[in-house]
């Protein structure tokens, strides 16, 4: 494997693992992720979907979930990926993460605790 291709191959990989995620939606729109989450009624559940900009190494997604008052969030966060790992942008930020998982930071993005989060798999949601 060329250098040149390893390179873009790690750092493409956090947006891989977001697209190949169990919660990935892909291109649907917030008014389709709030009807499949409004008869939940466990906080915290979550699914990911597509955002609106793709500029190679930056990408951008939202997280749609349940809070804890049963209302619908959807949050927009932005990944970049570099040589020293990826990074993630919100209301805060993150990184370089070079080992981490978006599970392992998901919980950050969503201002809670990771044991509170769980995704709705497409089998849930279909």
């Amino acid at each position: 494997m060329s250098v040149a291709l390893k390179k873009s191959t790690i750092e493409d990989a956090i947006h891989q693992e977001i697209q190949s995620h169990i919660a990935w939606y892909g291109d649907i729109s917030g008014l389709k992720a709030e009807k499949m989450l409004r008869e939940i009624q466990t906080p915290y559940v979550y699914i990911l979907r597509a955002g609106e900009i793709d500029l190679g190494n930056q990408k951008d997604y939202y997280v749609s979930y349940v809070l804890e008052d049963l209302t619908i969030k959807h949050q927009p966060f932005v990944v970049m990926d570099t040589p020293d790992g990826w990074y993630y942008e919100n209301s805060g930020g993150g990184g370089p993460y070079e080992e981490a998982s978006i599970f392992d930071v998901l919980h950050l993005i969503m201002h809670c605790q990771q044991d509170e989060i769980t995704p709705l798999t497409k089998l849930q949601g279909s």
